[in-house]
Order: C-alpha cells, then structure tokens, then sequence
C-alpha cells in the first residue's frame, strides 16, 4: 500500500510539473529548422512541444488525422480542406487575433458603404452605379460581393463556357456597374491580363491611374475603396469594418476615437434588404472571415491547457524578439498575434457561423466549368487531386479534375479526344504533338541557372580531345536517340559547325559517318531502315544491343570517346576523372563539369503542357490561368501549403520536375526557334 501510495503522489507530481505535458506540433519541412529554435525557448509553461516536419500543410492534416503530430496552425481555406476529409475529428482550439480587436468575433467583417444622398432602397439600385473595389481577387472587395450579388440574382449570368471564369466574373461586373476601380492581375499570363482590361476597361475608370489599373493605386485596398466613395465621386465601396471605423475617426476595439476630413454623418452601410445603416452603428455585414486558428484532433482536447498556455508564452517571446519561426512557424505576424481561448469548434461550424463556407465555395452556375489534367501514375493521381481540393479552396477557378491514362502518348491522344484539356509532353516533343494530335503549347516550366539543363560533351581527363576536329573518325555514346541533350544537340552542333550540310538529309546516317569508328545510340533502330546503319549505331553498346546504357557508363568501359550528356547529369560526375569538351570549331577546349553555362552545345527545352488551341466550352485562358494561379499561390502567398515540386510520397519529378522553378504561360517564339534547329536535322 505505501508503495501504491507512492507512485500516485508521484505521478500526481509528474503531471503536475508538466512533464506529461507533450505535444507533437506539424510543421512543413521547410520550416523544421525554425520549429526546433522555437521549442527550444524557455517558458514558464512547463509543456513540451516536438515538432513533426510533414511535407506541407496539406500533409500536416493527414499527420494529425492519423495521430502522427496533434496540432498546427491553420487559416480558414485549411480548415475548409480539414473538414472534407473523411472520418476527420478535427477541432479549433485557439484563434489568432489582433491585439487591437481581441475580443472581435471575426478577422473582418465584409460591408458596403454608401452616401447617405444616393437614392437607393434595395439591391437593385447598385446596377448602373459607379463602384470602388480593394482589388481582384480579394475577400470583402471581390469574392464577398460577386458570390452574394450572384446568390441574390442581382448580377447577370456567369456561366458562359466559351469564356474562362475570370472572364465570366468580369463581365458581369462590367455589365452591373457603369464604372469601376477594379486593380490588380486580372491574368497572370501579361498577354491575357491586357486582353481583358482592355475588353472590360470600365472595371479601371474610376481608379488613380485607369491606364494601369495595378497596384500602387490611391483608389484600392481597404481604405483606398473608401477614399475612391468619398473623393473620386463613387456610389459605392466594398470593405471591411475596421478600415470604415478607422477612416471615419471611430473608436475600434481597443483603438481610441480620432480626428478626421470626413464625416460619418453623411454615410451609411448598405444592407442586403437594401436598407441602410448608418457607420456609426453595428454593421449590416455580408460575410465575414474567421480568424486564423490552431487545429487538433479531438483527443488532445482532454488536456488542452498546458498548450494554449504554451503557444501564448511562446507568441509573445516571438514578437519581443521579432524572430522568424514568429512568422513562419506559428504564422502570427505583428498585427495579428493574440491568442484566444475559444471553446473547440470543428471546422465545419467554424466557417459556416461566418458565411465562408458560401465565399469557398461559390460557383458561376451550371454548369460549372472544369480543367482536367491528364496524369499517367497512381502517384501522379494522388498529388493532382490534392492539387485541385488546395487550388479550389483557395477560389482558384476553374475547378482541376484529374484523369489517369498509360502514357504520355495516351494522354496526349486524350486531349486531341477531348476526354481531358491538358496533359505534358517532353520539350523535344513539343512540334511532335503540335503536328500529330493538333495540339498547341499552353504552359511550360522555368529553370534558374543552377537548375536549366543544357546538352554538354563529356570527355576523360587525360585525352587528347579539344574540338570537333579531334572527334572525328571516333566513338561515341549517346543518351537515347529521342533526346536533345543524346542526339539532337551533337547532330544541330555537327551542323553548326559545318561537319555536316544541312543539304545531306539522314541526321542519324551522318552522325554515324562523323563517328565511323562507332556508337552507343539507344533507340536508334527508331530512324534507321539500313541494317549495317543499325550495327553501327550500337556497335558500343553492352552486348552489341541497346538496352539501358548509360552513356557515361559506355565512357568508363572504353566503348565511346565522347558521351553526350545534360549538365545536371555532368554535375553527378567526379572532376577529378572528367572534363567537359567544348565543341566550338574556333577554339575548342576543355571546362571543368561545372562550367557547363560556358562549355555547352544548347539549352534543353522545358516540360510543356499540350491542349487544344480553340475548343468550344474549354477556352484555353481558363486552363491557363488555373496552372499559373496554382503556381503564384504556392510561391508568392505562402510556400508551405502545398509543395509542387519536391517529393511526392517518396517520388520524385511527379506531375512537375524536381528542378523546375516555376510556370509561365508558353512562348511560341522559343518553340518556333527549336523548330528550326529540329528541322535541320530531321531529315530521316
């Protein structure tokens, strides 16, 4: 008995201390080495916190679901993901306020403002009006109004499917007021961007500079829509709250009343009953959106204290010390960074007391329309559906469906079958699909410098190679016959430089002329109908054949003089055993693997997404603007929500190469220019 009383002294002890107290906080990989300086801070709270590194956000979800971590920071289009997945018992423990509305049950609460002279008593009365905006894209002065005036039946149609969404919503806008300041991207490809604002340039009258229609503008943002009503003769601003109490000199929250140039008497909030307000009073809000919050599975529930506590401590030292992980780990910012302890809440309930539900989800009516992406793996599957449910939440439209098919060859057919819009070929393959499926470039990747991949020639140290001249007569190994950087780079050298006329057609024929003494050319029986042709080409290959080899491997072994590679492949090499070979008939020379941005035959052209240049219902703006929307919220908001081009489930280069920095919309110039060099030499 004394013993038994013992241990439960002691282990009364123990939790009381803290020590049982431990928490596993998810966070993506990019951010791990912060977490870890985080924890590591002292705190009066005696809890322990562990972090957990996840792929991204959209993965955290998944650990925490499973158990694998119990918390993480979360914004509201995370929490709208939270609540879709299945068996899920997710809770909201704890929002992130500002310190100036601590108490506010929202972020923001989104309002529309009128002078208390425009004779309006419903709605309706908004057609023909002049109207301010915070810009395209946001909540309370894009998305808020443009779902409720659509739910209400007050906008005009925006369902037309030979237009791309964002067209759509334009439109509309464009056709419901006379005048408009309207800024920002309205595309992120430049060229469609000018197409629009110049088809719809009535959204830019009523803006600072209507030419531009971008930021910096003095008529857009919160408070910039409020100064285009009061001092640009607007009918009407879309904003939130607290900028309207602020601009009018009212007390918000914990911040005192202040002096301004404009009255509050001579405005009002609209209300959706089409009565009005007056700004002094509670505002007749639209919708609103929550606070960001901390997010757990409902069996940390049982001893939620000790953490809340915790993060509160660990808030403040943040700040005080203005570190990173304040910023990156638990996403507080110097506005936003008070943490209140709300009773839990599921995500589902959370946004719905607000109307966000309705702002995620709005639609354009039916039917709406889709993108779909064709993939070629299970893998590839998986990520594109997560692509599509972060994309959507995030009211990036159209919507991304995902559709699997054996190849890229298949899903190219595909396209050209319409059973998908969009599916990614190989650079070299480009003019390939454009003339066998009628297909057109739509995106491509980026490369920086330390990612682009050229075509180089690899050579041992210690020979006596130099130039194109030193090679000839000699062996080589190449990468494969359909490649750039294998064979088509070599043979547009060879021409280049005059060893081959661009009047001798049969681009395989001289090569293999060029290097009589034999090659490694996997896949070369592609281009060849003479036998002796065939012999030659893989006459260095292992076993006389062509099966996987590996050109540097074909260097090791003594089978090739030369091996053309990329440089990423070139890097991989020791330079104690390799040089590159730079083949300028000029001057020739040698360069260390990692010279190749001076020593190198050509650029490699990038992954491309292939569609239908016009197809009725499918605009290709939409399929466009969906990729690169896609992209700029990964990479210009905030780069731990999805991780687009790392590893994938253990997998690498899915859906997009590992290397590539980024997507542009697709420049036909290049291509042409590829062409070119492709045409002189296939000739076959």
């Amino acid at each position: 008995m004394k013993i038994l009383k013992w241990l439960v002294v002691w282990m009364s002890f123990y939790i009381n201390s803290g020590h049982a107290n431990s928490y596993k906080m998810c966070v993506p990989k990019i951010w791990l080495t912060q977490c870890e300086e985080m924890v590591k801070e002292s705190t009066k709270t005696a809890a322990e916190i562990q972090c957990v590194p996840a792929r991204d956000r959209v993965e955290c979800l998944s650990f925490i679901q499973q158990r694998h971590a119990d918390f993480i920071p979360v914004e509201p289009e995370d929490m709208y993901l939270a609540k879709l997945m299945p068996n899920q018992d997710f809770y909201i423990f704890q929002e992130i306020r500002t310190i100036e509305e601590p108490v506010a049950e929202y972020r923001y609460q989104a309002v529309m403002v009128v002078k208390n002279t425009l004779q309006i008593n419903s709605l309706e009365g908004l057609k023909g009006l002049k109207s301010c905006h915070t810009g395209i894209n946001r909540n309370v002065g894009y998305k808020i109004p443009l779902t409720m005036l659509m739910k209400r039946g007050i906008i005009g149609s925006m369902n037309d499917l030979s237009l791309s969404p964002k067209e759509n919503e334009l439109k509309a806008l464009s056709q419901m007021f006379n005048k408009s300041c309207i800024v920002g991207k309205w595309s992120l490809d430049p060229t469609i961007n000018t197409k629009l604002k110049t088809r719809y340039s009535n959204l830019c009258g009523m803006c600072e500079k209507p030419s531009v229609c971008d930021y910096p503008d003095d008529f857009s943002g919160y408070d910039g829509a409020l100064r285009c009503l009061a001092r640009n003769n607007g009918d009407v601003a879309f904003t939130k709250v607290i900028y309207v109490r602020m601009f009018f000199g009212l007390p918000v929250g914990t911040i005192p009343a202040t002096t301004t140039n404009e009255n509050p008497d001579d405005y009002s909030y609209l209300c959706a009953d089409g009565s009005k307000m007056s700004v002094k009073e509670k505002p007749c809000a639209w919708a609103a959106r929550p606070w960001q919050g901390m997010l757990a599975h409902q069996d940390l529930l049982d001893n939620v204290d000790p953490l809340r506590n915790k993060l509160r401590e660990l808030g403040e030292i943040g700040k005080n010390k203005n570190s990173t992980w304040f910023y990156n780990v638990l996403t507080m910012s110097e506005y936003i960074h008070y943490l209140y302890d709300n009773t839990p809440i599921t995500p589902n309930n959370y946004l719905d007391k607000s109307n966000y539900t309705i702002v995620i989800e709005r639609g354009h009516g039916e039917p709406e329309p889709v993108v779909r992406l064709c993939v070629t793996s299970d893998v590839a599957l998986s990520k594109c559906r997560i692509m599509a449910s972060t994309a959507y939440s995030r009211d990036i439209r159209p919507q991304l469906q995902c559709v699997q098919d054996n190849s890229d060859d298949d899903c190219l057919q595909m396209v050209q079958d319409d059973k998908a819009d969009a599916a990614s070929v190989a650079g070299n393959k480009v003019k390939t699909a454009m003339i066998q499926h009628k297909l057109s470039p739509l995106f491509s990747e980026t490369y920086d410098k330390k990612t682009s991949q050229y075509a180089v020639a690899v050579v041992k140290k210690g020979t006596s190679f130099n130039s194109w001249n030193d090679l000839q007569n000699k062996r080589s190994c190449h990468k494969s016959y359909d490649s750039v950087e294998g064979f088509t780079a070599p043979v547009y050298s060879l021409i280049k430089h005059g060893f081959i006329k661009e009047k001798e057609c049969g681009r395989l024929r001289y090569l293999l002329n060029f290097f009589s003494a034999g090659s490694c050319i996997p896949g070369a029986l592609e281009g060849i109908n003479n036998p002796n042709e065939y012999k030659l080409a893989t006459q260095q290959c292992e076993s006389g054949g062509e099966s996987s080899n590996d050109p540097i491997k074909c260097l090791d072994d003594n089978r090739g003089d030369v091996a053309f590679v990329s440089n990423l492949d070139a890097l991989l090499l020791s330079p104690e055993k390799y040089q590159l070979i730079c083949l300028d008939k000029a001057n020739g020379g040698r360069a260390e693997v990692s010279d190749w941005e001076n020593c190198n035959l050509m650029q490699l052209p990038p992954l491309t997404w292939m569609g239908v240049d016009s197809r009725p219902k499918r605009p290709t703006d939409s399929i466009t603007h969906l990729m690169l929307a896609i992209f700029d919220l990964v990479t210009n908001y905030r780069v731990e929500i999805l991780d687009l081009f790392g590893e994938y489930l253990k997998h690498n280069n899915v859906i997009f190469n590992g290397n590539a920095q980024g997507l542009v919309a697709s420049d036909l110039k290049w291509f042409n220019d590829f062409d070119k060099i492709v045409s002189k030499v296939k000739c076959d």
